[in-house]
């Protein structure tokens, strides 16, 4: 197992460094101007939950909230063959994240799009959101993105979620558009905006399915976990009034 678990960290390396598994570098600097051309990495075989774990092992976990930009590290396509299983309790929590009170020790899944093949089952039972307990995967193709959510302010700052995504370039849904950096789809305006091309949250505030929102157009964004901030659009930059959104 040993030389399994070696194999699948090597192979991890690699992908990671191109295509679907590449998080871009500094994910604030991209443009819809510089977004890359889709390149989706080689995908990974896995045939236990040994080697799903040594997966999110070497995958970095970021921290996400309704205000960060730029999209996240996320695993090559999984091929499962067969029938594997992974609990919360086998999560390979950050370091980082244990070593802090304001980051909960306990995990959990999220089930995005659909995936054939992919099931959640149970309830984390988590201090502060609500996730599976439990992934079941038969002879599918999948792909995990792991993360630390802000969950502010809640009992813990943040809790580390492991989210399943479709394989990389699946077709979008209405509303969706196709994100080149990662593979994953996104809703198309804001949520492409911030997610896919890294705009950041007050430039994103102002931009609708249907391109740039009208200027003195409404707007809202988030500055933090618990500080929403309302205000309008000045020259395509969503200004607010509040002191806490400067």
């Amino acid at each position: 197992m040993v030389g399994r678990k070696a194999a699948i960290a090597v192979g991890l390396a690699v992908a990671l460094t191109a295509g679907c598994g590449d998080d871009g570098g500094d994910a604030s600097s991209t443009t819809s101007t510089t977004l890359p051309p889709l390149e989706c990495a080689d995908p990974l075989i896995i045939t236990s939950t040994e080697d799903l774990v040594a997966v999110l092992a070497a995958t970095s976990w970021q921290g996400l909230g309704a205000y960060t930009s730029g999209p996240l590290p996320i695993t090559p396509d999984l091929v499962i063959s067969g029938s594997v299983v992974l609990d919360a309790s086998d999560l390979p929590i950050p370091a980082d994240c244990l070593g802090r009170p304001d980051c909960s020790g306990e995990g959990g899944f999220w089930v995005g799009a659909p995936v054939p093949g992919v099931g959640g089952q149970g309830d984390a039972d988590l201090p502060c959101g609500d996730a599976y307990a439990r992934l079941t995967l038969t002879d599918t193709t999948l792909r995990l993105r792991p993360f630390l959510y802000d969950t502010h302010p809640c009992e813990y700052n943040f809790v580390p979620i492991v989210e399943v995504a479709a394989p990389c370039g699946s077709p979008c849904g209405e509303g969706q558009a196709l994100c080149p950096v990662d593979g994953v789809c996104y809703g198309v305006g804001a949520g492409f905006c911030q997610a896919c091309e890294g705009g950041s949250k007050e430039t994103c505030a102002c931009r609708g399915p249907e391109g740039p929102l009208n200027e003195g157009a409404s707007c809202t964004y988030w500055q933090s976990g618990d500080v929403k901030c309302v205000g309008t659009c000045q020259q395509g930059i969503c200004t607010s009034a509040n002191s806490l959104c400067s």
